[in-house]
């Protein structure tokens, strides 16, 4: 393994660099006219676990949610292919050597460094391929364009995107030169293109991909890849192209960036115009004006002025904004804060000369700028939108939207005079560019020293280095050399040093720190490698270690803007009204399911909702209840409440489900809600809960994306679906009381007879159905359950056992107040949802009468219908409706039809925790002019009733 730029750090602070290797050839020639060139490759594969090269069957791994290790590799995986001017297969290149060493494969082929040469692997065998035909969908491939390479799922898509644009072309465009007359500086060059699209691919396409279970040739048939490695190619070949600009005219008349941004604290838009010496500022003066869109609730996206910068103000004007630090350059009087706001010092027509706010031209840190432009007219806006800066953006954007004859794009290039040293902010937030030991990632390195190891550890449990990325641990060893060790988790379960380099320890600028550059094949290994360039620092700066990197000088940094037409037409069509409807989406849903494949039904089903933290924290001790529209479990009921302690309580179908104490949920960097069955249990059952839409109300609706996994070790049961749920406050439930009876107290009847029609009518009128979710009675929701009222002494006992009439469940009617009762009853569930029970008396019982002829059981026979009209997950409100016979015969007389409609708030409690009822029933009839109190069923507060006395013997 080659030991990385062997330079003096002196060589590194001047932004010097060196290059090797050669060879040559021309395109379109057979491959055996190629040179007699043989190079050695150094080969890092690292791909996602469940990406198939084929149709395999896929087995179950605990590493589902990210990566495994690839499997051992041989030589009969690879092939060096040779592409011709149309994107075909034009030969074969020897393989003459081939092993495996740390992790790596050492790969020697007869074939010079080439951006037309691409290694090909298949896992699963030997390479299928026919000379003269396109290169299969199948293979994972990365050009031979420097002879250490990664070889990835994002070096795959990046020369794919190439190839198909050639392929397209029939050329090879702007790379002609470098494919018919390669030179090594030009094929690097070649190859550093490959590994910047690669870079952008992997924010702006890859996080869309679900990749475990799904086979390579099927992820590039899908039309969203297709879509963007096209249009980030018409993107990168018209800024490429584009021609040389004034830059003097184009600050005089402003231009604009734009750039998104969606994390767990928020969603924003943000569009900046700078300009220069225009006719609204002073002479020569810069001006920057931010402008900004911050998603709130479901209000449409309108830009508002949020910032004005002008360059002849001074830094007062910064007092009045948040976070207006952005970090420190270092100078040679210290570190100075940066604002990331540009002044222009002095400008001509082709070039300017530029320095931060924070800074003088006396600091020596300016920067030059110049620009090219392009006609934007007829080109898609996605095209020019699918950045890592703006690919948020492109969900309110429709997709095949185009620019019109006026817009223009600009494509910036930028050097610095001198080498720019970057550090975060550590006056405030200190602790955002710390570095800190693998092993104890919270405590900051305090001292240079502790970070040098006297020997290369021997895994990386033993490894005395730092976290890069998540990915990459630097470890520094000084044993004769300076040697820097990249250590990477290759696969997701195997750290290995996949690269080695240099460091020193160098004082600039009256600043001891360590220097080093970062390898190629590191940085195109990193997850989300965080710095522009691979120069990096560390230094100590307030106690602790802090890491920057080093801006070289005479190096070339890019970035792009539009002039204020192409901006205008952006945000003309800019809308959340482009969102997809709110609705159920089923797509994605599979068992079994990883959670890759979970990460693209998001993408595909989401609009602009995440669970962001206020929103979450928003959500405690509401009450998230879903209802089910599942056929054969139509109406059942599930609760979901956060509590503030981060564990949950789950309910079903009202009733609190065992196991709230080790339940617990987090908010994770991808917007997911993980709620975990059992804390305590590595594996535990969990579900990730993605929110895709919101329906803004006073109940706001959710629709939710989710992934569950149960039973992991075991049976291993995972799968993705969908669910609503609407959002309650506690104790908000309230009754539906339209057209209900009252009561009559001193006729014992109905205030207001009602039909059971009209109870029917506006049972419906008073039922709240979202979604398509209307709430319902279950058989499974009442059977060995109660119903408990607002008159907490009174239950409705629903005995899951069958009663003896065909169709019917017995139960009891109970009420503990008054004289009590306690009366037998029969129940069933109609079709439509509603509860229907009556007397299940004995018809001699309801008939029986005292000595004086008077009925023991006045009431007579009933029967009553209960319906759902909402429910907040814990209760439920009711509507209901009954007729009792003696109302037939009363005065004034009620019809066979009529009876009382009634409306409540009830509760359902298991069965068995109805407490007992004492019921107190006269032996004798009632003495004259004592009719029973209180209502029908002789509940009254209190028992009046004085039976006769009992005759002496």
């Amino acid at each position: 393994m080659r030991t990385y730029l062997r330079l003096g750090l002196s060589l590194f602070l001047a932004g010097l660099l060196s290059a090797c290797g050669g060879g040559g050839d021309d395109a379109g020639i057979q491959p055996a006219e190629l040179p007699p060139v043989k190079t050695k490759f150094t080969v890092t594969v690292d791909l996602p676990a469940g990406l198939m090269t084929a149709q395999q069957r896929v087995s179950w791994s605990p590493v589902s949610q990210a990566y495994a290790a690839t499997p051992e590799l041989y030589q009969d995986n690879f092939a060096v292919l040779f592409i011709n001017q149309q994107g075909k297969v034009m030969g074969q290149g020897d393989i003459t050597s081939f092993a495996m060493t740390d992790g790596n494969y050492s790969i020697e082929a007869q074939v010079p460094l080439l951006l037309h040469g691409v290694l090909v692997l298949d896992l699963n065998g030997v390479p299928q391929f026919a000379i003269g035909d396109a290169l299969p969908t199948n293979l994972f491939m990365t050009p031979l364009t420097d002879t250490e390479i990664a070889l990835s799922l994002k070096t795959t898509l990046a020369y794919r995107a190439l190839i198909k644009r050639v392929a397209a072309d029939g050329h090879w465009g702007i790379f002609s030169e470098t494919v018919s007359d390669p030179s090594n500086i030009d094929v690097r060059d070649a190859g550093d293109f490959v590994n910047e699209l690669a870079d952008e691919l992997s924010v702006t396409l890859i996080p869309k991909l679900g990749l475990n279970g799904v086979s390579l040739s099927n992820l590039m048939s899908l039309s969203i890849v297709n879509d963007i490695l096209e249009g980030i190619m018409t993107r990168k070949y018209t800024e490429l192209t584009a021609q040389k600009d004034e830059i003097a005219t184009i600050f005089n008349s402003g231009f604009w960036r734009l750039a998104s941004h969606s994390s767990n604290t928020g969603s924003t838009l943000e569009a900046d115009m700078m300009d220069y010496n225009s006719p609204d500022t002073a002479t020569n003066e810069t001006r920057q004006v931010d402008w900004r869109w911050t998603k709130n609730g479901q209000s449409d996206i309108s830009l508002t002025e949020d910032f004005t910068y002008l360059s002849e103000q001074g830094l007062v004007q910064f007092d009045s904004k948040d976070d207006a630090i952005k970090g420190q350059i270092l100078t040679s009087t210290g570190w100075k804060d940066l604002y990331e706001y540009f002044k222009v010092l002095i400008s001509s027509s082709s070039t300017a000369s530029m320095t931060d706010a924070g800074l003088e031209e006396a600091d020596g840190r300016n920067i030059t700028m110049r620009v090219n432009s392009y006609s934007l007219a007829g080109l898609k806006m996605h095209d020019f939108l699918t950045t890592k800066e703006n690919h948020f953006m492109t969900r309110y954007v429709p997709a095949d939207t185009t620019f019109g004859e006026a817009a223009k794009g600009y494509y910036f290039t930028w050097n610095p005079v001198a080498t720019r040293m970057l550090l975060c902010n550590t006056q405030v937030g200190g602790d955002e560019c710390t570095v800190a030991p693998r092993d104890n990632p919270t405590v900051p390195y305090t001292s240079l020293e502790d970070m040098v190891s006297v020997e290369r550890a021997g895994s990386i449990e033993q490894v005395n280095g730092y976290h890069l990325t998540d990915n990459v641990v630097v470890e520094l060893v000084l044993n004769g050399t300076h040697q820097a060790n990249y250590w990477v988790n290759v696969g997701g379960d195997d750290w290995i040093v996949v690269e080695t380099g240099i460091w020193g320890a160098v004082s600039a600028l009256g600043k001891e720190m360590f220097q080093f550059a970062v390898p190629d094949v590191i940085k195109q290994l990193a997850n989300h490698y965080p710095f522009d360039t691979p120069y990096l620092f560390l230094v100590v700066e307030q106690g602790a270690v802090h890491q920057g990197q080093a801006i070289l000088k005479d190096t070339d940094y890019h970035f792009a803007g539009f002039n204020h037409a192409a901006k205008e037409e952006i945000y003309a069509v800019t809308s959340r009204d482009n969102l997809p409807a709110f609705g159920d989406c089923s797509f994605g849903n599979i068992s079994p399911a990883t959670e890759d494949q979970f990460l693209n039904s998001v993408t595909e089903c989401g609009g602009d909702e995440r669970f962001v933290t206020d929103s979450v924290n928003s959500l405690v001790d509401q009450h998230l209840v879903q209802i089910s529209t599942d056929p054969g479990s139509l109406g059942e009921l599930e609760t979901l409440i956060l509590k503030s302690d981060n564990t949950w309580e789950y309910y079903l179908n009202t009733v609190l489900q065992p196991g709230s104490s080790n339940r617990s949920w987090t908010l994770n960097d991808n917007g997911f809600l993980r709620l975990t069955e059992n804390s305590n249990d590595t594996f535990s059952d969990y579900q990730l809960w993605a929110l895709t839409h919101k329906k803004y109300q006073d109940r706001p609706i959710l629709a939710i994306k989710y992934f569950s996994q149960t039973d992991l070790g075991g049976a291993n049961n995972s799968l993705i679906d969908n669910l609503m749920t609407k959002q309650y406050a506690p104790d908000t439930l309230v009754a539906c009381t339209a057209n209900d009876s009252g009561w009559n107290s001193s006729t014992q009847m109905p205030a207001t007879a009602k039909t059971k029609a009209a109870f029917t009518s506006q049972a419906a009128s008073c039922t709240v159905s979202w979604e398509g979710r209307t709430p319902r009675f279950t058989q499974s929701m009442l059977a060995g359950k109660a119903l408990t009222f607002s008159d907490t002494s009174r239950h409705l006992v629903l005995n899951a056992q069958a009663d003896s009439q065909s169709g019917f469940n017995t139960g009891r009617y109970k009420d503990s107040d008054g004289c009590g009762f306690d009366i037998p009853i029969r129940w069933k569930l109609e079709a439509d949802g509603t509860l229907y029970y009556e007397n299940a008396m004995a018809q001699s019982e309801i008939d029986a009468v005292f000595t004086n002829g008077a009925k023991r059981f006045p009431t007579g026979n009933f029967k009553e219908w209960i319906k759902v009209s909402d429910t907040d997950g814990l209760m439920l409100t009711v509507k209901g409706f009954n007729h009792f016979t003696r109302w037939q015969s009363a005065t004034p007389a009620l019809g066979a039809d009529d009876g009382e409609m009634w409306s409540d708030v009830v509760a359902l409690i298991p069965a068995a925790n109805v407490p007992a009822v004492t019921v107190q029933t006269p032996t004798e009839a009632p003495l004259p002019d004592s009719p029973y109190p209180g209502t029908i069923l002789r509940d009254g507060e209190t028992c009046d009733l004085t039976p006769p006395a009992t005759p002496s013997p």
